[in-house]
């Protein structure tokens, strides 16, 4: 980076941690710091990718942010905003160009944290939201009076905390008033921020070249000159809303805003580094054959990535019967279905033991009490359906993604609508998104809520499950489980890897089934140093169960594209084990991977958990390529761990190195 361009980021950079007060170095709002800072070096629009809440979509994102600008003022040059904007639409994002002018009033809104985070309580007198509370001549007095003592007091000394002023009557809230709205730090910090880039923009228009020469330590005494006295701030940020429409209700279509970085990255980027492609081609070789369990938040059956194929290619249409997820379990409920069983078993000991004056008979006891849980009695509770009313698709992404990495064959022309055309992040347009291994089968094991929380004792019951499938046929019919999850493990309570779910885990590999576990993302942290000032660095001995346990796969991340060149990616947790082992085993891509999300989507997400499931798919080619290697798990780890390329980093931050799938079947 140029010198200026970064001396001019690190003033930007204080500037917005100065709103914050300098208690926090993060901020809430949707709009990620680089984007601020880009506003920042220069005037005009940029180029953002708009992420949709979840809950959301991104056409619905799309769509209410083309009507916002349709509704607004032109820009400077007398060009129409909605047309300016070139809003293009992927499944996952939406690009747009747009002025910091429309981002703040036509894509903020858009966001919850914009109807709920600015304002407190979000109902209650006086009502409205921000803008509208601002053009009313009853309650502006109020709003500006609040923040420009809020502004003032940005960068001075904290001093005896001061009540909020309620919007209604501009007196500080009392006890009686307490469900008067009153303004947050967020809005304090917004119009600080946005106030200032404003400033900054008509300093621009005015032909001045601010933040171009000097320090950094000039440019932010510099900055701070341009943003003038906290009356001179606050008109600039209202100035932005000039000839803007009244802000639509709470819509929370909107999630995160960032920047349109060049490079385009995909999943056939992680899948070539591993080499998945180049086996699969010389071997012939897709995981035909193969069942897996993914145990995590739940895979969208209903996906098109996970459909069959009729002998002719084309995907079968209808997913109750054409998916190749073969069943979905839920236990992310087994904690509160087994403890009400567990009562009732209780109960009827209880009854059996008074009625037999103390001797109870085995007869007299429930099976499932003597010998532990029958999970085939548990089975049907357990189950989601695979029909058009029963079945419920899961909510949280995590799953879903994972599930992709490992099986995903979705091609362009297998949705009508065209889906995957066109993609800003792929590195073509129409390129089919294809997993390590596109033809294995999967099952669905969701230990994980909707929020992604999960337990230890849903996981264990879950592997615990697993080997109750497998026990009841001659062969393994789950023949390896991917497990994209992790719990801190506490040094004081147990032994590092004995904890139960790693004992569980070593139960998995010693019945037969290929086990393979995230590192965890734990490899970064922040430390206070002895001056009491925040430091950050890198934190080894942090593998995070079940990774912990000895037997298993466990697997540490890397660049998607360029691992040689980046080594180790920053978040990736690291070795050694708390007694001493050499982990993690591998490293495979886990940065901006990008593959499928529930409702036919795909999008980015990072961590070992997108490195885990490479791992999986590389196990399950080996075992399609050659089945004789079924039930000796240890076999395929040895396999696996010889073949990978060195990346000549430290043992204990890439473990063997990089998985090389080619190299793997090349060497049986």
């Amino acid at each position: 980076m140029d010198e200026t361009i970064h001396a001019a980021s690190i003033a930007l950079e204080r500037m917005i941690q100065r709103a914050l007060r300098s208690t926090r170095f993060t901020q809430d709002s949707p709009v990620l710091p680089d984007v601020w800072i880009a506003y920042g070096l220069r005037s005009g629009a940029l180029d953002l990718l708009l992420t949709p809440n979840w809950q959301s979509g991104a056409v619905a994102l799309a769509g209410a942010l083309y009507a916002q600008l349709r509704g607004g003022p032109r820009r400077a040059d007398g060009s129409e905003p909605a047309r300016a904007a070139t809003i293009a639409v992927t499944q996952s994002t939406v690009a747009a160009s747009l002025t910091l002018a429309e981002l703040v009033w036509a894509a903020l809104p858009l966001s919850r944290w914009w109807h709920e985070y600015l304002i407190e309580p979000v109902s209650g007198p006086p009502h409205g939201e921000l803008v509208a509370l601002w053009r009313d001549p009853a309650t502006q007095p109020h709003l500006r009076a609040a923040l420009l003592s809020e502004l003032d007091a940005l960068g001075k000394p904290a001093g005896a905390p001061r009540l909020p002023i309620a919007l209604d009557s501009g007196r500080e809230l009392t006890v009686q008033e307490h469900r008067a709205r009153h303004i947050t730090g967020d809005l304090v910090w917004l119009v600080e921020v946005a106030g200032t880039l404003a400033r900054l923009d008509a300093a621009r228009a005015d032909g001045a070249t601010p933040l171009t020469t000097g320090t950094a330590d000039a440019m932010t005494a510099e900055l701070r000159a341009i943003r003038g006295s906290s009356e001179e701030v606050l008109t600039a940020f209202f100035a932005l809303f000039t000839g803007m429409p009244v802000a639509p209700g709470p819509q929370a279509s909107l999630w995160r805003v960032n920047r349109n970085r060049e490079g385009m990255l995909a999943m056939f980027y992680s899948t070539a580094v591993v080499k998945a492609d180049a086996a699969r081609k010389v071997f012939g070789v897709r995981g035909a054959g193969v069942r897996w369990a993914v145990v995590d938040s739940g895979i969208d059956a209903t996906h098109l990535a996970f459909r069959r194929r009729d002998p002719n290619g084309e995907v079968l249409r209808d997913w109750t019967t054409g998916t190749r997820v073969l069943a979905t379990y839920d236990f992310s409920r087994a904690r509160a279905l087994l403890s009400e069983h567990t009562m009732e078993t209780l109960g009827g000991i209880a009854g059996a033991f008074r009625a037999s004056g103390g001797a109870v008979q085995a007869a007299a006891v429930p099976l499932s009490t003597l010998h532990g849980i029958d999970w085939d009695e548990w089975e049907d509770r357990l189950r989601v359906p695979h029909t058009a009313d029963g079945y419920r698709p899961p909510t949280n992404r995590h799953g879903t993604h994972v599930a992709g990495i490992l099986a995903a064959d979705w091609r362009p022309e297998d949705s009508p609508d065209d889906d995957l055309s066109p993609s800003l992040l792929s590195p073509q347009h129409e390129q089919p998104r294809t997993g390590i291994a596109p033809e294995v089968e999967l099952y669905d094991i969701r230990v994980a809520d909707d929020d992604g929380k999960c337990n230890e004792f849903a996981v264990i019951a879950a592997l615990q499950f697993i080997r109750a499938i497998n026990a009841r046929r001659e062969h393994l019919e789950i023949v390896g489980v991917n497990l994209s999850l992790s719990l801190l493990h506490h040094a004081a309570n147990y032994a590092c890897g004995r904890t139960p779910v790693c004992e569980e885990c070593e139960r998995v590999v010693a019945s037969g089934v290929v086990t393979v576990a995230a590192a965890g993302n734990q490899g970064r942290a922040r430390y206070l140093t002895t001056d009491g000032e925040l430091d950050e660095g890198y934190r080894s001995i942090s593998i995070t169960d079940p990774g912990n346990a000895a037997s298993v796969i466990t697997v540490g991340a890397t660049h998607r594209r360029d691992p040689h060149g980046f080594g180790v990616s920053y978040f990736s947790s690291r070795g050694p084990t708390g007694d001493g082992r050499q982990k993690p085993d591998l490293v495979a891509p886990g940065e901006k991977v990008i593959s499928t999300v529930p409702g036919n989507r795909e999008e980015a997400m990072d961590g070992t958990s997108m490195a885990a499931p490479h791992v999986s798919g590389a196990a399950a080619l080996l075992l399609s390529r050659h089945p004789e290697f079924a039930g000796r798990p240890a076999e395929i780890k040895r396999i696996l761990c010889a073949a990978a390329v060195d990346l000549e980093r430290e043992r204990y931050f890439q473990g063997a190195g990089l998985l090389d799938i080619l190299h793997a079947l090349e060497s049986i």
